[in-house]
């Protein structure tokens, strides 16, 4: 059975190149660890590594196996500890985010909220995209950042609470002439490489998606599965832009609103059936969005 110690043994066999050198790492026999990964093989139908003269490398389901498996272990130890603090009567709530796609409103919401009620410890946690959902629907974490309501769904216990309908942005190399426009046109667009979301993942950007075929035949899209540092790059190198939330942005890149009404919804993700710690959150949430502009 894969455990955390098994994962990370098997991540310092990836570091190292060799159960040898692994295993003196780890302050293991050698027969001991490669028993350990064996009996793992053996359980799952396939081999994880690749033992050659030049040393021991991932096979590919062994990379896609430790990958998604890191992922998942994260994920369910995060769980284990939301209900050992359930069950030590400690009052939490965990909310999730993407990697490399920071909520912005959350974190000014959070910092109000602590001063409130200071017995409530908050977690920021990322999740990936490919399991966010369903982490979310067998309540890993409570919260989720204003991003995520832009995002398809089919669950029916999650409800959201809206923040702002924010302009579509797109982000572009701040040596690009386009920087120093205040606001984006498809015009600008023409002849360049939009970066975003592939079809499916975004309501926003399914909807520009749809318009830009019928429309704009000359922006080329280009699909991406996530935003990443590698975006930034991209726009530097090529004749690229990229889709953006808001107008924070990556470093390099600058973010302009675009001049078309097409908009992002952000708002925050809770289940619908939810605690008093959550409610309270949300309570404040409405009222801080009421007094103060919560995404400047």
């Amino acid at each position: 059975m894969l455990t955390q110690e098994l994962l990370e043994r098997i991540k310092t066999i990836q570091e190292t190149g060799s159960f040898a050198k692994a295993a003196d790492k780890l302050y293991l026999s050698r027969q001991a660890l490669l028993s350990q990964i064996t009996s793992l093989e053996q359980e799952i139908g396939f081999a994880i590594f690749q033992r050659s003269a030049k040393g021991t490398v991932f096979t590919k389901a062994g990379l896609m196996f430790f990958s998604e498996s890191t992922g998942i272990m994260d994920s369910y130890q995060g769980l284990l500890r939301k209900c050992n603090e359930t069950a030590a009567g400690i009052h939490s709530i965990r909310i999730g985010s993407l990697p490399n796609l920071p909520g912005i409103s959350l974190p000014k919401i959070c910092k109000e909220y602590q001063k409130i009620y200071p017995n409530v410890t908050l977690h920021f946690l990322d999740f990936p995209l490919k399991y966010y959902f369903d982490l979310f629907n067998i309540h890993t974490f409570d919260i989720m950042s204003e991003n995520m309501m832009n995002y398809h769904h089919h669950l029916e216990n999650l409800d959201f609470l809206l923040l702002r309908k924010m302009p579509q942005h797109i982000g572009v190399s701040e040596n690009s002439p386009l920087a120093k426009k205040k606001k984006i046109s498809f015009k600008d667009l023409r002849g360049l490489t939009l970066l975003m979301y592939r079809k499916g993942i975004g309501k926003s950007e399914d909807q520009l998606r749809e318009y830009l075929h019928k429309n704009e035949p000359d922006i080329n899209i280009v699909d991406i599965d996530l935003y990443d540092s590698s975006l930034v790059a991209r726009t530097f190198m090529s004749n690229c832009v990229v889709l953006l939330y808001t107008t924070k942005s990556y470093p390099g890149l600058a973010s302009i609103p675009a001049d078309w009404d097409m908009t992002i919804d952000l708002g925050i993700g809770y289940h619908k059936q939810h605690g008093e710690d959550v409610a309270n959150l949300l309570s404040l949430t409405e009222e801080l969005n009421k007094k103060i502009d919560i995404f400047s």
